[in-house]
C-alpha cells in the first residue's frame, strides 16, 4: 500500500483570524493522526474521526460566528459546504460502524482531501472578504 501523505498547514492559508488559524492547525494535526492509526493498520479510527468531527462542529460554529460578523456575501453557500460535510461523514459512519473494512481509508482519504481543499480554497475566500471588512469582526484578528 502507498504511503498516504500528511497535510501541512502553512502561513499562507491563514485567514487572518487568530482563533479559526489555530482551529485549521489543529485539524491538519488530527487528520495526519488519522494517516499514523491507518499507517498502522489500526482499528482504532472511529475514536480519532468522532473527535474529529465533534472539533469540526465547534469549528464550523466559530467560522460561522466570523463570517455572520463580517456580513460575508457568501455565507449559505459556504455554510452548505459544511453541512453536506456532515451529512457524507454520518454516512461514513454509519457504513464503517456495520463493518465496512475498507471505508476506514476511504474515510481518511475524504476526510483529507476534504479539510485541506476547503481550508486552502474556500476558506481563503472568505479570508479576503475579512481582510476588507475588519472593522465589523467582534472576533479579534491576529
Amino acid at each position: 500500500m502507498n504511503k498516504i501523505s500528511y497535510i501541512k498547514w502553512e502561513p499562507k492559508y491563514s485567514v487572518h483570524v487568530e482563533i479559526l488559524d489555530e482551529q485549521h492547525r489543529k485539524l491538519f494535526d488530527i487528520v495526519n493522526d488519522l494517516v499514523d492509526e491507518v499507517e498502522m493498520g489500526s482499528n482504532q479510527l472511529l475514536p480519532i474521526i468522532s473527535d474529529l468531527i465533534d472539533y469540526l462542529s465547534v469549528h464550523f460554529k466559530q467560522e460561522s460566528i466570523v463570517m455572520m460578523e463580517s456580513n460575508y456575501p457568501s455565507f449559505t453557500k459556504h455554510s452548505r459546504e459544511h453541512r453536506d460535510f456532515t451529512e457524507k461523514m454520518k454516512a461514513f459512519l454509519q457504513d464503517y460502524e456495520q463493518g465496512d473494512t475498507e471505508l476506514g481509508l476511504k474515510m481518511i482519504v475524504f476526510l483529507k482531501e476534504w479539510i485541506f481543499n476547503h481550508t486552502t480554497r474556500l476558506d481563503i475566500e472568505y479570508a479576503h472578504h475579512l481582510q476588507d471588512n475588519a472593522e465589523k469582526l467582534k472576533t479579534p484578528q491576529e
